[in-house]
C-alpha cells in the first residue's frame, strides 16, 4: 500500500536512514522493530512528510508521492510518541474536540465516539478528565482520537512506552479489532515480545534492514538452532568469562534467568559451561534479532542477504 524505496536521511554527522527500501502491506500489522536510535520514528515522519527525506522516493498505492503528503496524511491517522491529550478536558470531551477539528459530522461523531469507548472499554470513563487516566487508558484515548477520522492507515509510534503489560496486551487486541476490519496498520515499538502481535516484521539497526518478512515464515525457517541453559555458577560471571575467550560470547545472550546460545548443540563450548539445565528451543523474535545483529548480517535492498 506504502512503499519506501532508497529513502536517506541524516541530521547533520548522524546517518539516521540509508538507502532503505519497504513495502507496508495492506490490511496488515506491520512492526518496526529496533533500539532507540535504529531509525524507527525516521521512517514513520518521513513517510508523512513531517521530515524531508534527502533522496528515495515514497509510493501509495503506486502512484509517486512528490511534495503533496496529503494524499497519505488525508487517509492516515497517526499517534507520536509523545501524542498530547488535553489534560484538563474530560475524555469525552477530547474524543469531542478531535472530532471537531477533523470536521467530523456531529451524528457521525456521536456514533463513532460511543464505538470507540466501547471497543477501549472506556464508557465508565468517559467524564474523567484526561489527566487523571492511567498510562494504559491515556494510550486507549490517543488511539481513539485518531480513529474519529475512520482512518485506512493507522501508524503508531511505539504506542506501548511506559505503559503496564496488561494495558499493552489489551491495547494490541484493539489494533488486532482494526486490522480485521481492514485497516493497515504501521507500529514501531522496541519491545520485541509484542512484536509477536503483528503480521510481518522489519528489523532496523543504525538506519539499515537486518532482516524482514513475514513473522511466521521467519520463526519456521530460522537458520540456526538455540539452546537454552541455566549454569550452575552466577550467569554473568559464566558471561564474563565467555567474553575472554575473543568472540565467542557472541553467540552467547542473557534472557532472564537464561543463558542462550545460538549454533550448534553439540559444540564443544556448551562443554565448558557446566550447566543444570540445557535444552533446545524454538527461536522467537527477540533470539532472531539478536542473530542478525550479532552477526552484524544486514539485507540488501531487495531482501537478499
Amino acid at each position: 500500500m506504502i512503499r519506501l524505496e532508497q529513502i536517506s536521511k541524516s541530521f547533520g554527522k548522524i546517518q539516521a536512514l540509508s538507502k532503505l527500501s519497504v513495502t507496508f502491506p495492506k490490511s496488515r500489522i506491520t512492526i518496526i522493530a529496533g533500539a532507540d536510535g535504529s531509525g524507527k520514528s525516521t521512517i514513520l515522519r518521513i513517510m508523512l512528510g513531517l521530515v524531508k527525506a534527502d533522496s528515495g522516493k515514497i509510493f501509495l498505492k503506486e502512484d509517486l508521492i512528490r511534495n503533496d503528503f496529503s494524499k497519505i496524511t488525508g487517509i492516515s491517522g497517526y499517534m507520536p510518541e509523545r501524542f498530547s491529550l488535553y489534560t484538563d478536558l474530560t475524555v469525552e470531551e477530547n474524543l469531542n474536540f478531535f472530532a471537531d477539528i477533523n470536521n467530523v459530522p456531529f451524528q457521525r461523531k456521536e456514533r463513532l465516539k460511543n464505538i470507540l469507548l466501547e471497543k477501549t472499554g472506556m464508557i465508565k470513563f468517559r467524564n474523567r478528565k484526561a489527566g487523571d487516566l492511567s498510562g494504559g487508558m491515556k494510550q486507549k484515548l490517543s488511539l481513539s482520537t485518531i480513529l474519529l477520522s475512520s482512518p485506512e492507515i493507522v501508524i503508531l509510534d511505539e504506542p506501548t512506552t511506559g505503559v503496564d503489560p496488561l494495558s499493552r496486551i489489551e491495547f494490541f487486541r484493539i489494533i488486532e479489532s482494526l486490522k480485521n476490519e481492514g485497516k493497515t496498520i504501521i507500529i514501531s515499538t522496541p519491545y520485541l515480545d509484542e512484536a509477536e502481535s503483528g503480521d510481518f516484521i522489519i528489523f532496523l539497526k543504525n538506519g539499515k534492514i537486518l532482516k524482514r518478512g513475514d513473522i511466521n515464515d521467519l520463526k519456521d525457517n530460522v537458520p540456526f538452532k538455540l539452546i537454552r541453559l541455566i549454569p550452575e555458577n552466577n550467569i554473568f560471571d559464566v558471561m564474563n568469562d565467555l567474553k575472554k575467550r575473543g568472540d565467542v560470547h557472541k553467540n552467547f545472550f542473557i534472557k532472564g534467568k537464561y543463558l542462550n546460545f545460538i549454533g550448534d548443540p553439540e559444540s564443544s563450548i556448551l562443554k565448558g559451561i557446566r550447566g543444570s539445565e540445557v535444552s533446545e528451543e524454538k527461536p522467537g523474535l527477540e533470539d532472531i534479532y539478536m542473530y542478525y545483529e550479532r552477526k552484524g548480517i544486514f539485507e540488501n535492498s531487495d531482501g537478499s542477504i
